[in-house]
């Protein structure tokens, strides 16, 4: 298999212990912050511990918790409550304009013998898939609230609001990032189909990977897809509530596609032939190119695909595709030992292309390792 990204949470080094998730303190701490999921606040940073993390005043309570580089006693840090389970989650921005989402539980005296968990603190693109939640999540805040029964007197937030937090916790309570959809089973079930065929392959293979079963659901609706399609798709053959980490892995991906037009499948192109695939728009710079292949059409950025796999003869192969202005650029990352096999086969490559109406603008054929040097 490909190797996966692991999730890049940062955990903060227990040099005061943290408490369990059972504890009587943090769920005291967790009751006290209920009534205030989804709303945002200030925090006022008191002091800086030596494993890196911080004490905070948050909510008129001190707390504990890891906070972005440069932070400094002193400072006043804006942050959201987006959920409260497993630990109270906050997002916040870092220095850059990033988000960042990092734990938080009471502060303890510094003899205090607990066991735990590292706090999580989660950054950079990371935590892309969740900044969309936590956007949602805040605008829970405007809905109308059903009106309280005897049971539910305390409910401040919509249940949609509560259902965003729990995938929030749930994505961070993961131990490893699910970074494409995987699909559990080859697309094709031997080697050496046609382009047209292949192409077909991994159309249904993106289509039936529960990325845009809601969008699927809204066409079956309008009498423009089968059912049958949508029997096809995660969804539809049953699975765990969102707070499950695995459903939760799914929707975060879903969430990513959404706020950064970018989607990826990951699995087997037939048995044995592993293939990571990964569909993104290519933003325009401010300049108004699409990353040095030329002005976009609709000025929003030009598509790119990434396709990454090992072949016996070559090894790993990995492919950037560029279509701009209604050319092909592209770019092979390979073994320097199957350079000059791509490079004699790239006459074929073109005439091919062009007979498909899709000429070749540029190739360009690296070393592999350079590009893992480049990745580091």
């Amino acid at each position: 298999m490909l190797p996966r990204d692991p999730l890049s949470l940062t955990p903060v080094a227990r040099a005061g212990a943290v408490l369990p998730v059972a504890d009587p303190r943090q769920q005291a701490f967790q009751r006290a912050l209920a009534g205030q999921l989804g709303q945002s606040m200030q925090a006022e940073v008191l002091s800086k511990l030596p494993d890196g993390s911080f004490v905070v005043r948050v909510a008129d309570m001190a707390a504990r918790m890891p906070l972005p580089n440069g932070v400094q006693a002193g400072a006043q840090v804006p942050m959201t409550l987006v959920a409260l389970h497993p630990r109270p989650t906050f997002a916040l921005a870092t220095a850059q304009g990033g988000q960042a989402f990092a734990e938080a539980g009471p502060a303890l005296a510094e003899a205090a013998g607990a066991q735990g968990a590292p706090l999580a603190f989660l950054e950079g693109r990371e935590a892309a898939a969740l900044t969309r939640a936590s956007a949602l999540l805040a605008k829970t805040q405007a809905l109308p609230t059903p009106a309280a029964t005897p049971g539910d007197a305390g409910a401040s937030l919509s249940k949609t609001g509560k259902a965003l937090g729990d995938v929030i916790a749930a994505a961070l309570a993961s131990e490893t990032r699910q970074t494409a959809a995987l699909g559990r089973t080859p697309l094709l079930g031997a080697p050496g189909a046609g382009a047209a065929q292949i192409a077909a392959a991994l159309q249904e293979g993106m289509e039936k990977s529960g990325l845009f079963y809601e969008s699927h659901v809204a066409e079956w609706a309008q009498g423009t897809r089968a059912q049958a399609e949508l029997a096809a798709e995660p969804q539809a053959r049953g699975m765990a509530p969102p707070s499950d980490p695995a459903t939760a892995q799914l929707i975060n991906l879903q969430l990513n596609a959404h706020e950064q037009a970018r989607v990826a499948w990951q699995g087997q192109l037939w048995p044995g032939q592993e293939l990571r695939w990964e569909i993104e728009r290519e933003r325009d710079a401010p300049d108004g190119h699409a990353g040095g292949h030329g002005d976009s059409e609709d000025g929003q950025g030009n598509w790119q695909s990434r396709l990454t796999l090992r072949f016996g003869s070559l090894g790993e192969v990995a492919a950037k595709v560029v279509l701009s202005g209604g050319q092909l650029h592209i770019r092979l990352d390979a073994p320097a030992s199957a350079r000059a096999l791509l490079e004699a086969g790239s006459g074929r490559l073109a005439d091919a292309l062009d007979a498909a109406g899709t000429p070749l603008g540029t190739l360009a054929i690296h070393d592999l390792t350079d590009r893992d040097e480049q990745g580091k």
